[in-house]
């Protein structure tokens, strides 16, 4: 039986970031963060233009989905979101591999929701994996007495991840995923080791990216893409290493490296230069999906205190 869901929260791309608090010891401090979760995902989807990618006005690179097939998934997901912070909660005293095990159960429940929502069309499983790790290490830290923050839960991601990369990546021997297939030929470790690397993608560079444009011009959707540009940039999306080519893979990079180096979403022709590139990656059939889980994870850790160093 699936969880009860919330009411679906509106987007809050446009807005700019305020921190939650987060209580120690607090029971509702689930709800709390699934519903700074589902915001950030729909912050994801609302955005446009974002090149290859589906949003409002496109289907990008798809043509199996939409921005609707995407709301039903999260509306399907989200409810699975409190259960898996009580689960990181249940397992605070877990070793790294149990505490992965733990989550692996609601996390597959969650995929199953998305599946049935979608008809089968696969719209958020790389968030489910992101924000099933952050949002159960969130509460394995309040149980252990610990503040929630962007760096605390990073840095607990970062060790509860490295399993993934240190044993089933390598143990891997005939990949089922583009993600293992990219490990396998090319030694890149996608989503898992983003999250190993306690998503140091997103803190070194995408938040960085996010929080200088809307100090700079209080513009949230301008400072989501820019946020996206950078990521697309510097990441290497395993979603975009088909047929065992990179070559999709750095298209995208010198692509939004060019923009970047244009002057981003400041400079004058911004827009034009976008759209430009959502029909380009659109034409060659790329669509940086892991780009826009990172996203959504740099729109979640920007609402959350940062525990800086």
């Amino acid at each position: 039986m699936l969880p009860t869901a919330e009411p679906t929260p509106t987007p809050t791309g446009d807005a700019p970031p305020r921190a939650t608090v987060i209580a120690l010891h607090d029971r509702g401090q689930a709800g709390r963060l699934s519903r700074l979760a589902t915001q950030a995902l729909l912050a994801e989807v609302e955005l446009s233009p974002k090149p290859g990618l589906v949003d409002p006005v496109s289907c990008g690179a798809h043509d199996d989905m939409d921005a609707e097939t995407f709301r039903a998934s999260i509306t399907a997901i989200a409810p699975w979101f409190p259960v898996l912070h009580e689960t990181g909660r249940a397992g605070h005293r877990d070793a790294p591999s149990r505490f992965l095990q733990r989550l692996r159960r609601p996390g597959m429940g969650c995929e199953d929701a998305m599946f049935a929502a979608t008809r089968g069309v696969n719209t958020h499983k790389g968030a489910v994996f992101a924000f099933g790790l952050l949002l159960g290490c969130a509460g394995r830290l309040a149980a252990g007495g610990l503040p929630v923050t962007a760096r605390s839960l990073t840095d607990l991601a970062a060790r509860m991840a490295r399993p993934l990369v240190e044993v089933e990546l390598p143990a891997v021997e005939c990949p089922g995923t583009y993600g293992e297939a990219a490990f396998v030929e090319h030694r890149l470790a996608g989503a898992r080791g983003e999250a190993a690397g306690g998503y140091a993608s997103v803190r070194r560079h995408a938040l960085p990216a996010y929080r200088a444009v809307l100090e700079a011009t209080g513009d949230g959707r301008g400072a989501m893409l820019q946020a996206l540009l950078v990521l697309m940039a510097t990441t290497d999306d395993t979603t975009l290493v088909k047929d065992g080519s990179l070559d999709g893979l750095r298209h995208v990079q010198r692509s939004a490296r060019d923009l970047l180096g244009a002057g981003g979403v400041r400079a004058p022709d911004a827009l034009t230069r976008l759209h430009r590139l959502d029909v380009d990656l659109t034409r060659r059939g790329l669509s940086p999906g892991g780009c826009a889980d990172l996203l959504a994870v740099t729109h979640f850790l920007a609402h959350l205190p940062s525990g800086a160093d």
